[in-house]
């Protein structure tokens, strides 16, 4: 019994040394505060459990005393004098800014507050279990129980999830109060008063805070030392074995992602941009296929409803007007062409070249502007039609004068007389008719020319068409090639890169297991050399109290919850 002090502080210095050397912040948050000059019990647990009546009716005050700067309340013998607080000192801390955090450091004890109306709340045992890793002695108080009729069962509840959630508490004390009780006492004449103050529990959690407590400041300080490096310690290993667990887990993470994410870019480089780019480029040659045989034909009536409606002098400007009209269809069609090419050229490269370095498209021209077939001469059947015209207007004449002849007149004098009459009549209608058969034949011979003319345009257009594709394609899938090959090259490299970064992760994942194994390793060990003195310390508490020290309880003040 006497090498427990020195075994004590050894431990405590070795287990501070091992936890600034596994993790410096763990040590930080494991430093013990100085102990209070006199044994303190901190009054904690969730909004609403009643610390502040509880407080009073230990004391036996009507209300509870008023709280200092920010919130806290520290109640000593000297400002309230009674049994209870000449051996320790209570306290009712502020309430933290996280609910989930109970202010227990500098403590000696805790004494944490359940509601008997339901079990303790996920919360609630959160906060608990934080609270149990900085004070070694805990005890439970399970308020308002006088309004609660099944209160036991709460009990019980509460008892089985605090032995779930921290073990080590499963054995902890449970005092069922009723805070109310002890108040009414004071009200009724003496037996009534000494029979609620006996229901009320205050008197038996009074004597187990003096026995726990009073005589013990030093040995609990001690050991609220030992259980914040055990609770540092115990985190640490906790830590350590998810990082093993994380380091162990398949795919090697992102860097296997990765390796995959290269290894189906490469697969698929070449095969997607070329199927694209072929793709895209049929379809620009049915588009301008497409917009060239429009345009010859949006052309071609246009020019065939002007012959139909010129005369001699506009069916002898047609030939020049279409020789112009054709130039403009040309131009706008190798312009158009030229557009949808540039469009497709820096789609297909954008991904893979600078703008500022993409080719330049120019569209291959024909060697000779296009010009209109000038119109063939007319065929000699033409003129044939003419005179055969002509002699119809002749006859034409003798039919008008044929009504004249059958006047019984001499025919010497009619003949003589009629001649003047039947030449003019025949040249003036075979005049005509020769006329009207030339605008005819002018006309039907423009129609023809027109067709043929514009027919040939559109087989030199179309040659030129293609001959601008053939070279885009070629000058493109050379260009689009050599990007490919860059791409592929700088894939490779970043292969090569995934592939060794994956070989050391490898390594390096390898040494992290080992380091964090002979992390884990030390801290379970160091928590296990805690939790064995705890256990002895503990021990030996109970053995004062059985054995060698008596500890006198003192009688409560009579507004205090007498003994039962």
């Amino acid at each position: 019994m006497k090498d427990v002090p020195a075994q004590v502080a050894r431990t405590r210095e070795d287990l501070t040394t091992l936890l600034a050397r596994l993790d410096a912040g763990a040590a930080a948050r494991a430093a013990a505060p100085p102990p209070p000059a006199r044994p303190t019990v901190v009054l904690v647990g969730a909004p609403g459990r009643g610390r502040g009546e509880l407080l009073a009716a230990l004391l036996g005050l009507d209300a509870v005393p008023e709280r200092g700067p920010g919130g806290a309340l520290h109640v000593t013998h000297d400002r309230t004098p009674v049994p209870l607080l000449e051996e320790l000192d209570l306290v009712l801390p502020a309430r933290a800014a996280d609910p989930g955090t109970w202010p227990v450091d500098g403590a000696t004890a805790a004494l944490v507050l359940a509601d008997a109306a339901a079990p303790l709340g996920t919360e609630e045992l959160d906060a608990l279990r934080r609270a149990a890793g900085r004070v070694d002695t805990v005890v439970f108080a399970l308020t308002r129980t006088e309004a609660h009729r099944g209160w036991r069962t709460v009990l019980e509840a509460d008892r089985a999830l605090v032995a779930e959630h921290v073990p080590r508490l499963a054995a902890a004390p449970w005092f069922p109060v009723a805070a109310a009780l002890a108040r009414r006492a004071d009200e009724l004449p003496r037996d009534g008063a000494e029979a609620l103050r006996r229901r009320s529990g205050l008197a038996s959690l009074q004597r187990e805070l003096h026995r726990l407590v009073a005589r013990r400041r030093r040995m609990l300080a001690e050991a609220n030392a030992l259980r914040l490096l055990a609770a540092e310690l115990d985190g640490v290993a906790a830590r350590a074995e998810a990082t093993r667990a994380a380091l162990r887990a398949p795919g090697d993470g992102d860097l296997a992602r990765r390796r995959d994410e290269l290894h189906a870019a490469r697969a698929a480089l070449r095969r997607d941009h070329h199927t694209r780019w072929r793709a895209d480029l049929a379809a620009a040659r049915v588009a301008a296929a497409d917009d060239l045989a429009g345009r010859v034909r949006a052309l071609g009536v246009a020019v065939r409803a002007r012959i139909d409606d010129a005369d001699r002098t506009g069916l002898a400007a047609i030939p020049r007007e279409l020789a112009g009209e054709v130039e403009a269809l040309a131009a706008g069609v190798l312009d158009a062409l030229g557009a949808r090419l540039r469009e497709l050229v820096a789609a297909t490269l954008a991904d893979l070249v600078p703008a500022a370095e993409l080719p330049a498209l120019r569209v291959t021209e024909p060697a000779e502007p296009a010009l209109v077939p000038p119109p063939r001469s007319r065929p000699a059947e033409d003129r044939l039609l003419v005179v055969a015209g002509a002699s119809g207007g002749l006859g034409l004449s003798r039919l008008a004068l044929l009504p004249l002849i059958a006047v019984p007149l001499a025919p010497a004098v009619l003949g003589a007389a009629l001649v003047p009459v039947s030449v003019g009549l025949g040249l003036g209608a075979a005049g005509w008719v020769a006329r009207a058969r030339r605008l005819a034949a002018d006309r039907a011979h423009l129609r023809q020319w027109s067709v043929e003319a514009l027919a040939e345009v559109r087989g030199d257009l179309d040659r030129v068409l293609t001959d601008a594709l053939i070279t885009t394609e070629r000058e493109v899938t050379l260009a689009l090639d050599a990007a490919l090959a860059d791409r592929a090259r700088d894939l490779d490299d970043a292969l090569t890169d995934a592939d060794r970064a994956l070989r050391r992760a490898g390594a390096d994942r390898a040494e992290a297991d080992r380091a964090a194994a002979r992390v884990a390793a030390e801290a379970r060990d160091g928590h296990d050399r805690a939790e064995t003195l705890l256990r002895r310390l503990a021990a030996l508490r109970d053995r004062i109290d059985g054995t060698d020290v008596a500890i006198d309880v003192p009688e409560p003040h009579p507004r205090a919850a007498p003994s039962t």
